[in-house]
C-alpha cells in the first residue's frame, strides 16, 4: 500500500457505492463510477447499464472490500445479494483520475 491515505480508502468506497446503490435505481445513475471506456467481463460497460435499466428498480444490498491500493491503482471485491433475487460477486479496478476514483473495469461472477 504506497502513498495511500485513509481518504483514499474512503473515496473508493465512495466511488464504489456509486455502482452499488445505482443499481437498485439505473444504468444513468452508476454511470458517474466508471471511467470512460471501463469494461465489464471485457465487453463494453453499457452491458451493465442497459440490463440494469431492463431490469428497473431493486433493493440489492452489498458489501464493499478494498483488497489493495498501490498509488494510484486499486482493487476492491463486491459482494452483492438480492440483484433482483440473484446474488453476485465482482472484482473492479479502479484508477485515480482528475475526476477522482473510477471503476476501469469490472468482472463478476455468481454466488
Amino acid at each position: 500500500m504506497a502513498n495511500a491515505s485513509i481518504r483514499d480508502y474512503q473515496d473508493i468506497i465512495d466511488c464504489v457505492k456509486i455502482y452499488t446503490e445505482g443499481g437498485n435505481v439505473s444504468g444513468d445513475a452508476q454511470r458517474p463510477a466508471f471511467m470512460e471506456g471501463a469494461t465489464i467481463n471485457g465487453g463494453p460497460i453499457q452491458t451493465l447499464f442497459d440490463t440494469v435499466d431492463q431490469l428497473g428498480p431493486g433493493e440489492s444490498t452489498a458489501q464493499i472490500d478494498v483488497l489493495d491500493v498501490v498509488n494510484d491503482i486499486a482493487a476492491v471485491r463486491v459482494t452483492m445479494e438480492n440483484f433482483h433475487g440473484a446474488g453476485y460477486v465482482d472484482f473492479h479496478v479502479l484508477r485515480k483520475t482528475e475526476q477522482g476514483w473510477k471503476i476501469a473495469a469490472k468482472v463478476f461472477t455468481d454466488k
